[in-house]
């Protein structure tokens, strides 16, 4: 018995080019820069956009003042050392690198892969790390005068960012957004699997379990067999 062949559903997809056959989805979240936080992403809360703009900024402030001790090196006279404040850039360089992990694990939710019971906890550890280290611009460089005033100006902005995310963090939006989100809750501890895999069996084997319990039901016994001591005697 054959069947006829069915009509396709009409449009059920939207945008699609034809009936039945889906078509390319606009992507709701935009380009790079608002999917990665740089730009306000419509699909976040203002607060959370606010965060990860703030960790943008501070990655761009070690990136200009990396370029300035570049600068600063090559125009410095030959016996002046600019070892010193180049390797701090650098190291500045690094907590950029933190600040936009910082903004990944925020977009992504990825902030149960700490373990932590609120997702806020490794953010606040880590801001604080930026901004222990963002108080060396202050004291990097003074024997060249444009380059200190920099430094000094790129310091107090990566603080303004650290503090201004400190506040954010702390306020009931963003708490309940973060909180909410099923990638930041710690994962539930994996139970311990038997060695030989599968569960762990019950002591005593397979015939001992199969052995009713005391006090049930037993097999009388056979014509001519020695009635058992404690056996309940037919009336």
């Amino acid at each position: 018995m054959t069947y006829p062949p069915q009509s396709p559903e009409p449009h059920q997809y939207p945008g699609a080019p034809g009936p039945g056959v889906p078509g390319p989805q606009p992507n709701p979240s935009g380009d790079f820069a608002t999917e990665w936080g740089i730009k306000e992403h419509p699909g976040r809360p203002k607060k959370i956009n606010q965060l990860t703009q703030l960790m943008w900024a501070f990655a761009a402030a070690t990136v200009l003042n990396l370029v300035f001790a570049i600068i600063a090196s090559a125009t410095a006279p030959w016996w002046y050392g600019t070892g010193f404040f180049t390797g701090a850039a650098v190291f500045g360089l690094i907590l950029g690198a933190a600040a936009v992990a910082i903004a990944w694990f925020v977009i992504k939710d990825k902030l149960g892969a700490f373990g932590a019971n609120d997702p806020r906890l490794p953010l606040y550890i880590t801001l604080g790390v930026l901004g222990f280290f963002s108080l060396g611009g202050f004291a990097s460089g003074w024997s060249i005068g444009w380059y200190a005033a920099l430094s000094a100006l790129l310091a107090l902005a990566k603080l303004g960012a650290v503090v201004a995310a400190f506040y954010l963090l702390l306020q009931p939006e963003t708490e309940h957004w973060l909180k909410s989100r099923p990638g930041n809750q710690p994962k539930p501890p994996v139970p311990p699997q038997h060695p030989g895999g599968g569960y762990p069996q019950q002591p005593g084997g397979p015939q001992q379990q199969q052995q009713p319990p005391g006090g049930g039901y037993q097999q009388p016994p056979a014509a001519g067999q020695q009635i058992p001591p404690g056996y309940p005697n037919e009336m």
